[in-house]
């Protein structure tokens, strides 16, 4: 019996010394990559209080591929009352597809790409006041360099880089990409990406919606299987406030957002685990996110 329980100790102890750093944090991705033919299955539940305490229930599915990539959604219910028991509001679906790029100086540091697209299935933030921060309702790419820097054998450090292209009110963020092969336009526009074609996907005017975000994280596994972690994350829009349209307090428009997140992981095993984190906001703003509680269940199998 003694040898079993020393057999479990030591194999929960290798996956934590392997991928105490992997799981993505509230503010931050992480290197982590799902195995081939690994399903990764989480619950989170999110207590947001802006002017009053709303709900937000979560389903994340995602799912390892071939070299070193993993594909997912991200299914989300809105509450407005986060006391409501019944249904509520769907919101926007995001699909979420990861690369592994590789380490370097011998394991200490790691790089991948993370690109958010977000489908447009929730309310629209323009017209919906109540449920603004909860849901966009309009289509958004974001791509996101991530870096990690294994410091010690039990601290590492993670840092985003991302920019997102948003849709506006009343745009098509894709209809100015020319992805027809048989058309010779689509290859002298760069397939709508030459920023200095006529109705570019990269034309200047069609950036202002847009937003670029930093974060940066610390991992620390010293009082395992409990796991420790806390961020920062800031972003800032191009909105113009000269534009003809008022802006509204959302991300990258009326408000960039100086957040704080700290949390803490407890692993049962090595295919379970269970999140729970506090982010605030360090510089509060009207109508914007003040705190979020989260709390997340995961099973990997």
């Amino acid at each position: 019996m003694k040898n079993f329980l020393l057999k479990i100790n030591s194999t929960i102890f290798l996956v934590l010394f392997c991928f105490y750093g992997a799981f993505s944090l509230p503010l931050t991705r992480t290197v982590y990559t799902l195995p081939e033919e690994k399903i990764d299955l989480a619950f989170n539940q999110e207590l947001i209080y802006i002017e009053n305490m709303n709900r937000v229930d979560n389903f994340v599915f995602n799912l390892g591929l071939p070299w070193d990539t993993s594909f997912g959604f991200d299914f989300s219910v809105i509450h407005n009352d986060y006391k409501e028991a019944g249904s509520g509001v769907p919101g926007d679906i995001l699909f979420n597809l990861w690369h592994f790029i590789g380490d370097y100086s011998d394991g200490a540091v790691s790089s991948g790409l993370s690109i958010v697209v977000r489908i447009p299935t929730g309310p629209d933030a323009y017209v919906e006041e109540n449920i603004r921060n909860l849901s966009y309702g309009h289509s958004e790419l974001k791509f996101s360099p991530v870096l990690s820097f294994s410091v010690s054998q039990h601290e590492s450090l993670i840092f985003n880089l991302s920019y997102t292209f948003r849709e506006g009110r009343g745009e098509d963020i894709y209809s100015t990409l020319k992805l027809n092969p048989f058309k010779s336009e689509s290859y002298k526009s760069l397939f709508g990406l030459n920023p200095y074609s006529e109705n570019s996907f990269l034309e200047g005017e069609k950036l202002k919606n847009d937003y670029a975000s930093m974060s940066a994280g610390v991992i620390t596994s010293r009082l395992n299987p409990w796991i420790l972690f806390s961020e920062i994350y800031y972003s800032s829009g191009f909105y113009n406030e000269n534009n003809d349209t008022e802006s509204i307090n959302i991300e990258g428009e009326g408000v960039n957002p100086l957040l704080l997140s700290m949390g803490i992981k407890y692993f049962f095993s090595g295919s379970f685990f269970i999140q729970f984190s506090d982010t605030a906001a360090l510089i509060q703003h009207s109508g914007y996110i003040k705190n979020r509680v989260e709390l997340s269940l995961n099973i990997f199998f």
